[in-house]
């Protein structure tokens, strides 16, 4: 989950710069570009002027041959991800067992008081909880040992000091607990699912029968592969792009700025997951020096496909009228859920969008005419496939910490 994480960051991080270069205003009389800091985080910046064409020198990029994976889902991509979802949905059977032990899978009521008073997030029927996986805090489970089916026993415990609840933390609880059977527990198999076990745990989700689950899972994967498709269709594209056209070099000051939009970009990314840079660079196990390093060859990698994407976008004089801007932010706006297009352009600049919008344009023009074959014995297939099946697995599996004591889950 954290290395996921990691990827993210520096992904979002680095296509925020794809629209942060100016592919020129269409009213802009010198013809050149310019860029400023337009992310509406840190203000305005110094406008760096210059002509892309001085920087670029183009080369045959229609018609680039690229070669991918394949990315239709087969029956064996749904089975696999079927059997991944499962194994979050457990199957409990009762047991003639009457007395709680070590190890054992207890079925429980239990409700936590304080002071006399039930508190959020300390009650549940029903709950299953296993003996000695210290899910609970310490004494819970431990307290159940001993304990006879049908038995009602009274737990006097005290939250740890550094519990995530403030409110709780290191307070004196009470948890009333009923044990209701002892049980074994087993996995679903994909062959042994049938309609009853799906509409008692997946109808929250939508699916009643078997077919729906299939169905859902099938149309889920093809909509996260088509997704992939895309992404890996024009990042291949790019990388073709780079090899018929040549920088020469970038605009005076201008990576130095995008590095610094850069900087500011992933550091907020962080802050939103409440990290700092040292702890990416513990995480990712780098130095600092090393990430400054790769910051510099991704932004760099980033400028020279802009400075190319921006040439020919004037040569094929391909431009942005105000009806289809309109539309674009619109579409945007309900893409990515901003609460109104005026909240997209407060946190990235109208001219930001703009160019995104433009460049989009152009990427599109180049995978139209680009020679493109879809094969599985390329990587295409497993990567989409892989990250198809992790997003999901992970959505099925994710749990939130309870005031019960439980630990968050996190892989």
């Amino acid at each position: 989950m954290k290395r996921k994480l990691m990827l993210l960051l520096c992904a979002v991080c680095v296509a925020a710069l794809a629209g942060g270069c100016g592919t020129g205003k269409e009213n802009n009389a010198s013809g050149k570009e310019n860029t400023e800091d337009v992310s509406g985080s840190e203000g305005k910046k110094e406008t760096i002027q210059y002509n892309s064409d001085d920087y670029v020198e183009l080369g045959e990029y229609k018609g680039l041959e690229v070669s991918l994976g394949s990315y239709e889902v087969t029956q064996d991509d749904v089975k696999r991800e079927i059997e991944a979802a499962l194994l979050s949905y457990p199957v409990y059977e009762d047991t003639d067992k009457d007395t709680v032990e070590d190890g054992d899978f207890v079925n429980i009521d239990y409700e936590g008081v304080k002071d006399g008073v039930a508190f959020n997030g300390g009650t549940a029927q029903d709950s299953v909880l296993e003996i000695g996986s210290n899910s609970f805090i310490d004494g819970f489970e431990d307290g159940l040992i001993g304990v006879k089916v049908g038995e009602k026993v009274d737990l006097n415990l005290t939250f740890p000091e550094n519990y995530q609840n403030q409110e709780l933390a290191g307070q004196a609880v009470v948890f009333h607990v009923t044990v209701n059977k002892i049980v074994n527990k087993s996995d679903m198999t994909y062959d042994k699912m049938d309609d009853a076990f799906v509409a008692a745990n997946m109808s929250s989700q939508g699916y009643n029968t078997v077919d729906e689950f299939k169905k859902g899972v099938r149309e889920q994967l093809e909509a996260s592969n088509e997704t992939t498709k895309k992404q890996e269709t024009e990042a291949a594209v790019m990388l073709k792009l780079k090899e018929a056209c040549k920088v020469k070099g970038l605009p005076e000051g201008l990576l130095d700025q995008k590095i610094e939009e850069y900087m500011g970009r992933f550091n907020t990314n962080l802050e939103n997951y409440g990290m700092k840079l040292e702890d990416y660079l513990s995480t990712s196990g780098m130095t600092e020096e090393e990430f400054n390093v790769q910051a510099k060859e991704l932004v760099t990698d980033s400028l020279e496909g802009q400075l190319i994407i921006e040439s020919i976008a004037k040569k094929e004089n391909i431009t942005i009228d105000e009806k289809e801007f309109e539309e674009y932010k619109k579409k945007v706006v309900e893409d990515y859920g901003y609460g109104s297009e005026e909240a997209l352009l407060e946190q990235h600049g109208e001219e930001y969008v703009r160019n995104v919008f433009l460049n989009e344009k152009v990427m599109g023009m180049l995978v139209e005419n680009a020679k493109i074959t879809y094969n599985a014995e390329f990587q295409g297939k497993e990567g989409a496939g892989e990250e198809g099946n992790g997003d999901a697995q992970e959505g099925a599996s994710e749990q939130g910490a309870d005031d019960t004591g439980k630990e968050t889950s996190e892989e």
